[in-house]
């Protein structure tokens, strides 16, 4: 079984190192995993089939070096094309799609500019990518940049994670400032928790045998709130968490590119919020990472929905700070604060809101969730983040 998988990762190998030299002209060709048949996972032997065939997965790279697509680490490609000769896979540490990964140090990791923000232009291997891949996955790696706000029991030293935030650097993660500033008797803000998926367990598992690296409780060295937002209320409800030590990516740990643009949110587009919460479908809180789908919907539906509340109302409220998605019988609920909400546009996810308020009948028909607008604070997001740990 393992020699399938060492056969694909080769030809994609080699296929890449002929383009690079000029030697061929190649054309695509299917890839061993699109078809119907079993493919192995590396690693564990254990076959693939139906939907997460087109999955492959990774294991971890040693110290400071990171798992990322072989073109993106040039100097590593002739001599991973010796290896395969020799049959040694020491450098590779997966195939995702038709992409051979390898291990590959941050000095030999080539700077391909890429579009978007600034979390974008200054990262090694781009914004928004997941390494575990698949039309239908939604599992461990699948959402690498969602991460969980931790508060520390300052009596018992016990830890809880009532909301979540987003990575978009290595030392800064994006949340909501009424997640930032709770309060709750003997607990203080302490640390953010990388690298989780399912909170049983550490390190996670793949059901097909893969294991992510343990996750890791960054503590908090700066809280940094927008200066207009009013504790108790929802104007201005965005935050940034500035870690002590940088976040070394995996595949549980990856950033998130921001999306600046509004012309493209259009009602009816369909998006995704992720956290660890209640859904309005399930009658528990789960313990893995949830991931939710629903439309855009209207501003003026909000208004609606939450006008006799005096929720949207604020003489410190500014047009196009918020934006609106639910309503159709569905919602996340209660554990999702300071959740992204993202779309994915060529293979890239970029947040386009955080969780801010909803309903307290969360998931009923016709009220929606209201989410902190990424476009509208795209530039005080960029300006308040620390330049050195960006």
């Amino acid at each position: 079984m393992i020699r399938e998988f060492k056969c694909c990762f080769c030809v994609q190998v080699l296929l890449g190192v002929w383009t690079a030299v000029g030697s061929y002209a190649h054309s695509i060709i299917e890839s061993e995993s699109a078809g119907g048949s079993n493919v192995a996972a590396y690693r564990t032997g254990t076959p693939i089939t139906g939907q997460e065939s087109k999955s492959f997965y990774r294991i971890s790279c040693p110290g400071l070096s990171e798992c990322v697509p072989l073109e993106e680490c040039p100097e590593l490609l002739l001599e991973t094309a010796r290896q395969c000769y020799r049959g040694d896979f020491s450098l590779s540490c997966g195939v995702n799609e038709l992409e051979p990964h390898v291990c590959c140090s941050r000095q030999q990791q080539q700077q391909i500019p890429q579009p978007g923000g600034f979390n974008d232009r200054n990262t090694d291997v781009g914004c928004g990518k997941s390494i575990v891949q698949g039309d239908y996955y939604h599992g461990l790696g699948a959402y690498p940049f969602v991460a969980r706000v931790g508060f520390k029991n300052t009596k018992t030293g016990s830890f809880i994670y009532p909301c979540s935030g987003s990575i978009i650097a290595r030392q800064i993660i994006l949340t909501s400032a009424h997640c930032a500033l709770a309060k709750a008797d003997s607990h203080r803000l302490s640390s953010v928790r990388i690298g989780d998926y399912d909170t049983r367990t550490d390190p996670d598992c793949g059901n097909t045998g893969f294991c992510a690296p343990a996750a890791i409780n960054h503590a908090v060295s700066q809280i940094i709130v927008h200066p207009d937002y009013v504790d108790g209320q929802y104007h201005h409800d965005i935050a940034l968490l500035v870690l002590k030590t940088p976040i070394n990516y995996t595949v549980a740990a990856q950033p998130v590119c921001l999306h600046r643009r509004r012309q493209d949110l259009t009602v009816g587009r369909r998006v995704q919020i992720i956290g660890w919460g209640k859904l309005s479908t399930s009658g528990t809180k789960s313990p893995e990472l949830q991931s939710l789908e629903v439309p855009l919907t209207s501003w003026d539906q909000c208004v609606r929905a939450y006008s006799a509340t005096g929720a949207l109302q604020s003489t410190k409220s500014i047009e196009g700070e918020w934006m609106c998605a639910g309503g159709e019988g569905r919602d996340a609920c209660l554990g999702f604060g300071g959740a992204p909400l993202i779309i994915k546009e060529r293979g890239r996810y970029a947040q386009i809101g955080i969780m801010s308020f909803g309903a307290e009948t969360c998931g009923a028909l016709n009220m929606p969730s209201v989410y902190t607008s990424i476009a509208h604070y795209a530039h005080w997001i960029e300006s308040n983040s620390p330049t050195t740990f960006v």
